[in-house]
């Protein structure tokens, strides 16, 4: 089984869903820290891990691999901090200097929707092997053709 959380509007083909907002119309409405799942083959999440400060982050990233069997798949995508100051710093155009800084501090319409924490390559390379994963690739995209994201594809080895 594969479960994507957060999942928002955009539904993964292949995974069973987790939302805390009933738009979204997941297979699972809830905060998934209340849920119990086992043997997971993978675990899905894009643009949720950084609403989590930091010791909610660490508390989750457990979560997550009691959920996985050995071997199974963890995909976290997350804006990019280092990659959103880098390109603050580098644009004058206020209009994306503003969307940077959205893309940093969350939307903010909701309580859920502020992010509490960024993420970076060596932060996820020096955090994730702590909590039982071997991180497999790490990769840049942006949304928007210049707000950065971080995708990190990891297995669970203990």
């Amino acid at each position: 089984m594969k479960i994507e959380i957060g999942v928002g509007k955009r539904h993964h083909s292949g995974y069973e869903t987790i939302d805390v907002e009933a738009y979204a119309n997941p297979t699972y409405l809830g905060d998934f820290r209340t849920m119990h799942f086992e043997n997971l083959d993978e675990i899905r999440s894009h643009h949720l891990f950084e609403h989590f400060n930091r010791k909610e982050s660490l508390e989750v990233l457990k979560l997550w691999n009691s959920w996985l069997k050995l071997g199974g798949t963890l995909i976290i995508e997350t804006p990019d901090f280092e990659g959103i100051c880098k390109s603050f710093s580098e644009t004058t155009d206020e209009s994306k200097r503003y969307w940077l800084c959205r893309h940093s501090s969350g939307s903010q319409e909701a309580d859920w929707s502020y992010h509490r924490d960024g993420w970076w390559e060596q932060k996820f390379r020096d955090t994730l092997p702590k909590y039982g994963f071997q991180i497999n690739s790490i990769s840049k995209s942006c949304s928007r053709k210049y707000l950065p994201n971080i995708t990190v594809l990891a297995t669970k080895n203990a």
